[in-house]
This record gives structure tokens, sequence and C-alpha cells, in this order.
């Protein structure tokens, strides 16, 4: 039995006594008390625990307050937390420069309003954005029906895709929800069972997936499941079918996401990731088998998908839907289309090919490594390039390249170009190069596409009429009449599309300029139409849209002279039959002999010598041609801002760097031209050279003014105020350099407030999908569908909306939500882009178009609009660094043309720069993209943001980015602003373009929403966060535990001394003490070569070495004694070194800590106490180190 008595404590000022519990046992009835000796010993021991346990804590605060200070922002941002609020001393001037369109009758916002238009939003964009691929009269369906929904898509839909385009889907509609609401009976029982299958693949980690972000390249197979459910699995089951026998509903899903590609090869449970899978196909098969009444697909994937299975007679597809990414409510839309509530008039962005590996581009993507980069140290060729650290984590911001040697033959443009080279006999267009799923020698269109850029069915039948074509010589424009007629029995909306094309002429071929066969020129879309209703669109084509850009000879755009056509046509495809119908050709039928065994013969559609024909007769009613008399080189080589247009990306051509480095495709000869893998290129000395930053820094500029008390303007004194109006320099004046480095190089996600000119703390929102509800004040916001289903609706009016309801959701902010981070207009380059689901189309047409709404109508709100990624950014895995080589022409005509419309048209005030490199520059150091382009020749005025920004992203250097006319570096921590101010305070031409970048930022939030509230007499107020404020007390009470321990375990050893215990016990002290000191060695390596060194770091090391010392001298041992104390005496030489060069301390300084009116005394309580700390460190090692010696002696 053990009992505890508490004795009397007692303190002996001279014995320094203390008197603790003390064990009693008690052993056959008898009280019997344990040495004291060995007693005092375990308390020394625990003691010495305690003291190592909270040293170890506080080292984890201490990191912990480092981050969230460094990060605040972020974390605010994340968690919604407030952390300013602005002031006005005079309330009656007070201006709503932007607000919300959804209020109450008493003037408050009226959230429930906003939030049921959004939720009808959403459905409205999935409803005109799916697309009928095909449908034998399975759809509409009756309601009441019996279904089974199969595939793991019925209770995993993807409703978006990863990084920015995640969605939240607890508020989201499911299959389940949205097949029930629109009233058909849904087989639940197969939906739990395929809910357990999916719990247990999670459980068992065979879950679907898809790479993520920083997914090295070889990684990815291994990081790509699609994990169908198996078809013997799904027979197996149990459940039963009757009763729901009705239809069968599949669901077959892909997925993307940001940071990494899709494989084109073998990956984990299959191969070539958007062809059917085995899995799939067997399941398609088993459902064909159970006898129910029809079967639908619904494709669920943002990405094109190959089709060579849909009419497959063996997998019974009686419909097929494209639903692309659906968001949160556009399950309902789709359930609303399959009992034919709603009469889908999508048409598809981009060109479905019955394989997906048969593009041009798509012959060179992946992951290519020069033949001379050493992966192991980075350099290429054996030279080190600038901004690239050594280790094997981050080389690959180097070695990394791409050659789009299809130039501008992407998507329809290839597949339709070479189709009309075929009719046409011309340009060895039916060579064999380029066959994938061709049956003969031949390239044959109808065996390699399986459904053209803008096809969609409907559930009743239009026709379309061009009823006139008129030039306006005013505008340079064209204006089409297309009449519009429902030929049909069911109400339905029809898209109007006009394709141009323009001759392909000697002078082209001579001089590689480049022609497809049609491109999308204008689109329109009716109201919804009553059967035999009629509605006249009208659709204007601006010339300059029928130009071409010359690189070689004129080196600016150019219309030649020549026949052009504008055709109406109901995708693609079509429009190309029409205008070869108006040239003169016409299928020529030709019956061939039917093979054994088959009863019928096949009619074919072949030219009379055998090449391919057309596949379809054409309309040449439906084709207004027009001709130029004479080459023009001087109209169309002026932009709008009177900027002369000329070449701004010759380095983007792998030519550039050496002769015929890349021959790249033409429609002159598809056979001898068709790309070949350049996955084994040399880097020479050329391209070595262009990798590196080639900046020139000048000497300090002494005549730049900062910190300027001259005036007092605050930045609501420039609302409205022209670019140029003299008082930018006033306030740019009254700026710090530490102010400017700020805002250059921490606006990630947001900005910080400054107070001396009246700038609130701002938060930006990340993805294209929507605003999340974090942001804006924890209100309910909407996710919507992918880019690629707003693009389908070819609805601009539509596009528009999202654009409001993107402004409202930031309205309802509480922190300021300012900047929007989209939308996202890159070119779906292949399907296999990770992040094509935040991308709209193939077409930069298109894509410019639905962006410039967007935009508009987001800006009418105030938000900020990042336009992102600019540029080129089409490959995700190595996104970051990779060397994209490109002609002009391809740059000029499919790359850059959504984001021209998009400034041009939409006005938009904000750009975010890629990652990637165009050339070997990378993009936000590419002045020919940023100040040429972007500001002289298009006219923005505006603020340019680079990517994230990490610290191992040196190539996004600052020097070289400013320069080039990159504003700001999305950072999320303050680890680059002090580098800014000691390089700015060496460069004059970088403080100079600081000044710059500053300007346009301010500029650019100066006239938004973040001056809501706000004017001349407004300034900022700073709360503290609860987080900060938890990290403060978890420090002073950590802290201040640490050193009682400490001090407690003194007096134990004094004790101990005294008792004589055991030196085995001291030594196991030492090795407690050990661990301490091992943390104190990587903190101190940590603070002595970081450029980034904060005080928090330096309180780590004093604490946990004062510790370390303690532990060792009170456990006597005195070389470990000798050594503790002589890296103390290390640290305190670091320490005022530190405050030397760092904070420029100086020793009068000493005086004025406590009072907080010196630099150190602003730092605050940290700095203070591990300041008192470290002299008590020193005072106490020097003490114990002559104790322990003397106990050592005796």
């Amino acid at each position: 039995m053990t009992i505890y008595a508490q004795k009397e404590t007692s303190f002996d000022t001279n014995a320094f006594r203390v008197v603790f519990c003390d064990r009693i046992s008690t052993s056959k009835g008898a009280l019997r008390p344990h040495r004291k000796g060995k007693v005092s010993m375990k308390r020394t021991k625990l003691l010495a625990l305690l003291t190592s346990i909270s040293c170890i804590l506080l080292t984890i605060v201490l990191v912990g307050s480092y981050f969230t200070a460094a990060y605040a922002m972020m974390i605010n941002k994340e968690l919604g937390i407030v952390t300013t609020s602005v002031v006005t001393d005079d309330p009656s001037k007070n201006a709503t420069y932007y607000a919300s369109s959804f209020l109450k009758e008493d003037g408050t916002r009226d959230d429930d309003a906003l939030t049921a238009w959004q939720k009808a939003l959403c459905e409205q964009i999935q409803g005109e954005g799916s697309v009928l691929l095909t449908n034998n009269g399975a759809l509409p369906m009756e309601k009441g029906l019996g279904v089974t929904v199969f595939g793991r898509g019925a209770v995993d839909t993807i409703y978006g895709g990863t990084g920015s385009g995640q969605v939240d889907t607890s508020k989201a509609a499911t299959m389940t929800s949205a097949l029930t609401a629109a009233g058909l009976n849904v087989n639940t029982a197969m939906m739990d069972w395929y809910s357990a299958q999916i719990a247990q693949m999670k459980e068992d980690k065979t879950n679907r997936s898809t790479p993520g972000m920083f997914t090295e390249y070889a990684d990815v197979p291994a990081a790509t499941r699609i994990a169908e459910v198996s078809a013997d699995a799904v027979a197996s089951s149990g459940v039963n079918l009757d009763g729901y026998k009705d239809a069968a509903i599949v669901v077959i899903g892909r997925s993307g996401g940001e940071g990494a590609d899709l494989y084109t090869g073998e990956f984990t449970d299959g191969t070539s990731y958007f062809e059917l899978q085995d899995s799939e196909r067997e399941l398609l098969k088993y459902v064909a088998s159970q006898g129910f009444s029809k079967t639908i697909v619904l494709i669920n994937s943002s990405n094109a998908m190959a089709m060579d299975w849909v009419n497959n007679p063996e997998y019974g597809v009686d419909a097929c839907l494209w639903i692309g990414g659906p968001g949160q409510y556009g399950l309902n839309a789709v359930a609303q289309i399959l009992v034919g509530d709603v009469n889908p008039s999508g048409r598809l962005v981009d060109t479905y090919s019955v394989s997906s590996l048969s593009s041009a581009a798509i012959q060179n993507f992946g992951s290519y490594v020069y033949t001379n980069a050493d992966e192991e140290t980075g350099t290429v060729g054996g030279v080190t390039i600038d901004g690239v650290p050594g280790d094997k984590t981050k080389v690959r911001y180097a070695i990394h390249y791409l050659v789009e040697s299809e130039g501008i033959y992407v998507g329809y443009k290839y597949y339709e170009t070479r189709y009309e080279d075929a009719v046409m006999e011309q340009g060895n267009a039916s060579g064999n190069a380029g066959i994938f799923a061709s049956k003969g020698d031949s390239w044959v269109y109808g065996e390699e596409v399986a459904y053209p850029f803008g096809y969609g069915m409907s559930y009743t039948t239009f026709e379309q009429a061009l009823e006139s074509v008129t030039y306006d010589a005013a505008t340079d424009s064209f204006t089409v009449l297309v009449k519009v007629t429902n030929t049909g029995n069911v109400a339905g909306k029809e898209v109007v599309q006009v394709y141009g094309q323009q001759p392909y002429t000697e002078f082209d071929r001579a001089n590689a300029i480049e022609k497809a066969s049609v491109q999308l020129v204008g689109f329109g879309k009716t109201n919804v139409l009553q059967p035999g209703e009629s509605e006249t669109v009208s659709v204007t084509v601006d010339r300059k849209e029928l130009t071409v850009y010359d690189e070689h000879v004129n080196k600016t755009y150019i219309l030649e002279a020549g026949d052009y056509y504008l055709s109406v046509g109901l995708d693609a495809h079509d429009a190309v039959n029409n205008i070869l119908a108006a040239k003169g050709y016409a299928p020529i039928a030709q019956e061939t002999p039917a093979a054994e065994g088959v009863e019928e013969a096949e009619t074919a559609t072949l030219t009379a010598n055998g090449a391919a024909a057309m596949d379809a007769p054409g309309d040449a009613a439906k084709v207004y041609k027009f001709t130029v008399d004479s080459d023009d080189n001087a109209t169309y080589s002026v932009s709008g801002t009177g900027y002369k247009i000329t070449n701004q990306f010759g380095d983007a051509d792998l030519n550039s760097y050496g002769e015929k480095l890349v021959t790249y495709l033409s429609r002159s000869d598809w056979q001898g031209t068709w790309p070949v893998s350049y996955a084994s290129l040399t880097a020479n000395d050329a391209i070595i050279n262009g990798l590196q930053f080639n900046y020139t820094a000048e000497a300090p500029d002494e005549t730049v003014i900062t910190g300027s008390t001259a005036t007092n303007y605050t930045l609501a004194n420039l609302i409205g105020k022209d670019y140029d109006d003299p008082m930018w320099v006033d306030l740019l004046n009254q700026l710090t350099l530490t102010d400017l480095a700020e805002l250059v190089g921490h606006s990630g996600y947001g900005t910080r407030a400054i107070d001396s000119i009246g700038l609130p703390a701002t938060v930006a929102a990340d993805g294209p999908q929507g605003i999340k509800a974090t942001y804006a004040g924890n209100n309910s916001t909407v996710a919507y569908t992918s880019e690629p289903v707003m693009a389908a609706t070819f609805n601009t009016e539509i596009l528009y909306n999202v654009g409001l309801s993107m402004g409202e959701d930031a309205l309802r902010s509480d922190n300021r939500v300012v900047g929007w981070y989209g939308p996202a207009m890159n070119i779906h380059r292949t399907p296999y882009s990770g992040r094509n689901f935040e991308y709209y189309s193939e077409d930069g047409f298109l894509s410019g178009k639905m962006a410039a709404q967007e935009v508009a109508a987001a800006r009418s709100k105030g938000l900020v609009v990042y336009i992102k990624h600019f540029a080129l950014n089409d490959f995700e895995t190595y996104r970051q660094s990779v060397a994209t080589f490109a002609t002009e022409q391809a740059i000029r005509e499919i790359y850059l043309k959504g984001f021209q419309y998009a400034v041009e048209e939409g006005g938009a005030n904000a750009a975010m720069t890629s990652f990637n490199r165009i050339g070997t520059r990378w993009a936000g150091a590419h002045s020919g993209l940023c100040n040429e382009v972007l500001r002289k020749e298009w006219g923005f005025v505006g603020v340019t943001l680079t990517d994230a920004v990490m610290a191992n992203r040196n190539w996004m250097d600052v020097s070289i980015g400013l320069e080039a006319g990159n504003d700001t570096w999305l950072s999320s921590g303050d680890w680059l602003v002090s580098k800014i101010e000691d390089w700015a305070a060496e460069d004059g031409k970088l403080l100079n373009n600081l000044r710059t970048s500053a300007k346009n930022f301010l500029y650019t939030y100066a006239n938004s929403a973040a001056m809501n509230g706000m004017n001349e007499t407004s300034h900022v107020v700073h709360t503290t966060s609860w987080v900060e404020t938890d990290m403060l007390i978890a420090r002073i009470v950590l802290i201040a535990l640490t050193a009682l321990f400490g001090l407690a375990m003194l007096v134990s050893y004094f004790m101990d001394v005294k008792k004589k215990a055991a030196s085995a016990d001291r030594k196991t002290v030492s090795i407690v003490a050990a661990v301490i000191a091992v943390l104190a060695a990587i903190f101190y390596i940590i603070i002595d070569t970081a450029a980034t060194t904060k005080m928090n770091f330096d309180a780590v090391v004093l604490v946990l070495l004062l510790v370390s010392a303690v532990c060792y001298l009170v456990a006597g041992v005195k070389k470990i004694g000798l050594l503790a104390a002589a890296g103390l005496a290390c640290t305190l030489v670091a320490w005022f070194r530190y405050l030397v060069t760092e904070i420029n301390f100086r020793m009068d300084d000493l005086v004025l800590i406590f009072g907080g009116t010196s630099t150190i005394g602003a730092l605050g309580v940290p700095f203070i106490l591990s300041f008192i700390l470290m002299l008590l460190a020193a005072i106490s090692g020097a003490v114990l180190m002559t104790g322990a010696m003397g106990s050592e002696k005796k």
C-alpha cells in the first residue's frame, strides 16, 4: 500500500533549501521513508524533463509565431479574420463607389435574393452549356420512370477541378437529389452500394486520384487512378434492379487539377487517361446486358475525351450528354434536361476526336529535358542558370522545355484545315502522317473526328438562313443577319456560328505564313423559340479578324489580296463544307462491293481519283464571299492606341537560337512537316545565355524621394484622377522604401494596409468558379460550373451575369475582397492539360469574347480582375520555368487572343503573369509581353502580378520582372520585402521601377471597391487578430514556465550537490540537455545563414542555449559545460552583430527599449523577454560553470 503525506514547505535563504512532497511507502504495517538523496535525484530528473518539454513547446510556439506573423494576411483571409477597419473623420463625405444591385427597401443588402439569383444562374449555365452529343430518341425521358445510375460518378461527381478549381460540395446538388427533384424514381439502393464501395476504396487507399501540385512527371502514372468500380462487383452487388430498369444512366468522369497534367500512357489502372478504360467498357457491356429500356451516358469531364466507343452497338448507348464540371447546382439542370424541362443548347468548345492522341499538338507534350542538363546540379551545358537553386527538388526550374511545333494548328484549326486540303487534293493532306484512327493508309477526317468544334444537338430542329451581309467602312465590320426558325415540336434556343476563311496564297507558302481553313469570327444565340417561331440574329464580324500575322516579311498584321468567305455553320465542320460547296465541291457517291458475309454494300464519298471527298453536302447559300483587290500591310499594323504593331516574340521561336532546330507544321505539306518529337534537344550557347537573368543594376539614385512629408495625400484624394496626374508623383514621394517594397513584394492573396496614404487592407480571391464563402464574411456564395461549360453556352449575356455575381459576392465581404484571380483564359492546347477545367476553350476568339463580358461585369462592381495566366501556360506539370518555344504568329493568333479581348473589350485592369518562360525568358520578365503588347499595343492600364511566389522560385526575379513590366509578386509571406529594400538601396534602376509598379498598383486600387466608404478624411485602424493574441499569450506563458522550471532545476541541483548525488544521474540530465542542444544548433544555423532572420528565431536559440547550458552545468560535466558556455558566447556575438547589421541598433538605444520609441522597442514583448533571458544566460552560465568546476574538483 502506498500513501502520500504532505509535509510542511519552508524556504531557507541561507541553504536554498526547499522541501517538497516526500514519497512514503509502507511495508508489513511499518512506515519506511526512502533515502532523501534518491528522492532529490528523481526530482532533478523530473524538473529537467519538464524544462525540456516546455522548451520544445516554446520552440514550436515561437516558430509558429514567426509563420503566423509572416503569413498573417493569408491566414486571416482563410479564417475570415478582419484586422483593419476604416475610420472617417467626416462621414458626411462618405461615398459608395460600387454598390450591390440586391438591396432591400431599407437599403441593406438582400443576401437571400442574391443567393437565389446565383443558384438560378448556375443552373442556367449548365442548362445552356450541356451538350447533347447523340440521341436516338431516348431523351427526354418521361417523369416517373425508374432509373438506376451506374459508375462511381453517380455518387462521386466531379464538380470542378483541384487546386484553384475546388468546389465546396457540402451544399452541392447530388445526382440522387437532382434526379428525384426532376421527377424520376431513383434506385437509391444502388447509390448506397456505390457509396460503400468508394468508402472502402478510400480506406484501402485505392480511390480515384488525380496528380496534384508539384507532382514530378515521372510520378504521374502512380498518382493517377480512375478507380471505376468493376462490372463484376456491380453484378455481384445484390442490388435489385426491378422497378428501376426504365433507364440506365452511366456516369463517366475525368478530373483535372492545378500543378500536374494528365497521362498519355499507362498509369495505375488504365492507359491514356481520356480513352475509355477497360473497366468502363465492361461496365457498359454489363448494363447493356441487363435489359434496360434505354442507356444514357453522362460525360462528367471538362477535358475532351476520346469518343471511339459512343456509337459501338456492343455498348448500347442510346443518348450521350456532356456535362463538364457542374459546380454546386448544375446537376439540377442536368436532371431537368433528362426529363425535358430544359432543352440543351450547348455547343462543344473543343474538338472531340476518336483518339485523344491524334492532334498535332499532342505530338510534343510531356516532360522534355535538355540532353545536356544535369538534374542533380541543375546546370545546363555545365552552366549554372541564374535563379535556380542547386538541390535536386528544385532543379526542374531550368532544365525543361516544350516545342509547340504545330504552330497555329491547334484543335479544330488542324482537323478542319487538313480536311479541306484533303478534299481539294492539296498539301499532301491525305497522306499517312498523323493517322491514329483512320482505317486505311490515308488520313480520313470522318474516322479521326467524332464531334467537331461547335457541335451540339437539340430536342427540336432549327433552320438557319443567311439573310444578308453588309459591310460598314466606318467601323470596318460586317453585319451578318441570320434568320433562325424552330422547325420542330419543342421550344428551345439555337446558336448561330459564323466562320471566316482567308485565301492561302503563294506568298504565304513562301514565307511560312499559316492559315486555317476556317476560324470562328462571330456568334450569337437566340431567345427561347417556340415551335414555328423565328428570330433574326445579328452577328458583327470585325474585318480585322480576317487578317493574318506575318512575322517574317511585314512583321505585322496584313490583309492579303484574294477571296474571303464568311460561312454560317452549325459547327466548324459544317462551315467548311458550306465553303467547299461555294467553291463548287460536292460529295461524290460511289458504291463499293459488299464484303463477304455483309448483306449491304457500303457507300463511300470519294473523288474521281479516290482521295477523301466531302463527307456531307454543304450549303453555298450560307456563305458570303468578298474579294480584296490588293495587299494591305498598313491598315492593321497600328493598334487602337496608335502603337506600331511589330514582332515582340522572336525569342520564342526555337529557330532563333540556331538554324533549323525545329520544323513547324505547314498546310503546304502535311506529310513532310507532320510534327516529330523534339524530346532530345541540346541547349546550345544561345539557349543557355537566354536562360540567364541578363540584368544590369545601376548606381543608387539619390534624386528619388521617399518618405516625404511635403504633402499629406491619401489614396482617396486620387480617386478618379488620370494616370498622368501630377498628384501621383507627390503620393509616391510620401511612400517609404519599406512601403514600396511591401506593395511589390507582399501582394499574395491581398495587400496589407499602408497607413501613411490611407490604403486599406484588401483580400484577393483565387479561382474562376467562384469566391469562397470565408472571403465573403462566411456569407453564402456559389461555385459555378467549370469554364468550358460556361463557354459552351455561346451566350455572352450569361458570362456577363457570372461577372456580376463575382462582384456581388466580393461586395458581401467584411474584409474588402477587391482582387479576383480570374478568369483564366489559356488555351486547351491538348486534352491532357491538367488545368483545362478553368480555361474556356481550344479557340482564342471564343475565349476572349466570353472573358471580355465576364471581366467587364466584374469590373462594374469594383473588382480588380486578374486575367490569367499571361501567357502560354499550357503545360502544368513543369509550368514552373519551362521554356515554351512557339512562333510569333501562333502566340498572337492562338494564345494571346483571349487576353487581348479581355483587355481591349472587357477593360481588364489586372493580369497575372505565368510561371513559364516564353522562349527562354520568364513571362513576367518578358518586356515584349508585359510592356510592348499588353500596355502599349492593347492599352492596358493596371497592375500585373506574378503567379504564386515562394522562396524557392528564384527565377521569378524581382529586378528582371520590374524592368519588364511585372509589378507585384504573389508572396503570402513577408520574406521578400526586406530583400527588395536591400536591393533597391543599391540599385537606382530597381528603385525607380519600384515607384512605377507602386503607381500601377495604387492607380488600379484607387479606382476599385477598395475605396468604398473612404474619403480624404479616412484613415486605417488596426486591430489584433485572435491568432496573434493567442500566440503572444502562449509565448509569455511558455517563456515563464521554461524559466521557472530551469530555476527550480538549479535549486534542485544545488540540493543534489549538497547531498552528493551520483554522477550517473548528472549524466542522465546531460543526455536530456543534449536533445535541446541539437535544436539550438539547428536554429543557430538558420539565424546565421538565412537572409530573412526574425527575432522569434533569435529567441528560440537563446532559450535553447540557456537551458542547454544550465542542464549541462548542473549535471557537473566539465567539458560539456565549457562547450555550452562557449556556444553561448558565440550566440551573444551573433546577436549583437544581427542587431547592428539588420536594424541599425546603437548602444544608446538600450535606454529606449522599454519605452517602445526605438526600433527595438517597437519589436515588442518577444524581443524584451528574449533579451532578458540572454542576460540571465550569460550571468548564470559564468556562475554555474565556476560552481561545476569546483564540484568536479571535489
